[in-house]
């Protein structure tokens, strides 16, 4: 394999790689003596988390921070000149994806056993990185195994970009979206002084409830109001799949030039996807509670989709990188964002259904178990389908192909695989 010493990606992949790691690593740190700190002396600290959320969140950037480092170890290597070994993922057998998924499961279940036990939480944080970074880890296995991606410098390269780039982008897009909804609601209000005394009188209520009961009653009919449903719709079904699936492509795109085949676009799609989840999860998740298993296998969940969306969004980028085949590329990225859109639908339907049913003081609403089943139903159908389709296109890209004889010119010396980039 030849090297590349002065490869420009490698340099901005060892200090992005030693920064997110030292990075993290401080945050961390700083994260872990603050609560240490506010758990001594509560009266003095009122705003330091928990000390067990505090652990809980250091032990997710410890991971996160460990993420970042092998992109920046196969860097340092291949500007020393040094050979980077490809990736060479092994097929998933039946009976490891299934012990996977039973680790992730138990992992789950026993977190939310010893949090609910007193002095046995505090050996909940290896369970949590055990229930998020399992189904990572499953997933890419179930896309990648047989498969060529490239280098080990392309592969972490492509997931340290994703978790440096992806999700901060998305996560500023999003909130630049709800600051300028909100000015807009405050445009509105301030020409509708009705509206804005009736805005006032609910946070003044909000303000003495006794309690969740309470509270649920005053914003029940906010909830279940047919505008904010659809403005809920097009925020999380139109406008966070266009930005999150557009953020999770940038890694892919940052080797576009090293893309040899459909394939090695599929997995460093899922590569990127798989960065993002990690993230979104880890942090999203850091809070224990009396729900914490649910959403530890929810989290898992929506990794898969992740996982699944970038995958194809990869499969069109490089479909278009190989064979010039623009109307893919849209078909692939539209198919992503209708998978995206359609998973986040679901759960608003559930959410909607969830809170008719709460405000219902006899018997069920028909309306909100229609939407819990309807949302349910199409979610469970996604979580079934998504890894066996997975599989099987996995299965399907195995079948020996050659490279286009211009892309593997372009990459002589390299024994076919890429090495590099990110």
């Amino acid at each position: 394999m030849e090297s590349r010493g002065g490869d420009w990606r490698a340099v901005l992949l060892a200090v992005a790689g030693l920064g997110g790691t030292l990075f993290a690593l401080a945050i961390a740190g700083s994260i872990l003596a603050y609560a240490a700190l506010g758990a001594a002396n509560p009266a003095a600290l009122t705003t330091a988390p928990p000390l067990l959320d505090g652990i809980l969140l250091a032990s997710a950037l410890i991971l996160i921070g460990a993420a970042f480092f092998p992109s920046a170890y196969y860097s340092i290597r291949r500007l020393r000149g040094r050979e980077v070994p490809a990736t060479e993922p092994k097929p998933l057998k039946v009976w490891q994806g299934l012990i996977l998924f039973l680790v992730w499961a138990a992992a789950s279940a026993l977190a939310q056993f010893l949090f609910n036990h007193g002095p046995l939480k505090w050996l909940t944080p290896p369970l949590y990185l055990i229930a998020i970074g399992t189904p990572v880890y499953l997933l890419l296995r179930l896309v990648a195994g047989g498969l060529k991606p490239g280098s080990r410098l392309r592969t972490w390269g492509v997931f340290s970009t994703s978790m440096a780039l992806a999700a901060p982008i998305s996560g500023a897009a999003e909130i630049l979206l709800v600051v300028i909804g909100a000015v807009v609601v405050g445009i509105y209000i301030g020409l509708h002084p009705d509206q804005f005394r009736a805005l006032q009188g609910l946070v003044e209520k909000l303000s003495s409830a006794a309690g969740p009961d309470q509270i649920l009653d005053l914003i029940g009919p906010w909830l279940n109001n047919p505008l904010t449903i659809l403005l809920a719709l097009v925020f999380f079904s139109g406008l966070t799949p266009l930005i999150e699936e557009s953020a999770k492509s940038i890694a892919i795109w940052t080797v576009f030039d090293r893309l040899e085949s459909p394939a090695q676009g599929f997995v460093i799609g899922a590569i990127s996807g798989a960065g993002f989840g990690l993230i979104e999860s880890l942090l999203v998740s850091a809070s224990a509670d009396a729900d914490w298993a649910a959403t530890l296998l929810v989290r898992g969940g929506s990794t898969m989709m992740h996982i699944a969306t970038a995958s194809l969004t990869g499969w069109g980028i490089a479909s278009f990188r190989v064979r010039k085949r623009p109307g893919v590329l849209i078909g692939m990225y539209a198919l992503a964002m209708f998978i995206h859109s359609l998973w986040n639908a679901c759960v608003i339907l559930i959410v909607a259904g969830g809170v008719r049913n709460l405000m219902q003081t006899g018997a069920p609403d028909l309306i909100g178990s229609l939407l819990i089943a309807l949302g349910g139903g199409t979610l469970l159908l996604l979580c079934l389908a998504i890894p066996f389709v997975l599989g099987g296109i996995n299965w399907k890209l195995r079948v020996p192909s050659l490279p286009s004889p211009a892309l593997s010119k372009e990459n002589a010396g390299e024994g076919g695989q890429a090495p590099d980039g990110g």
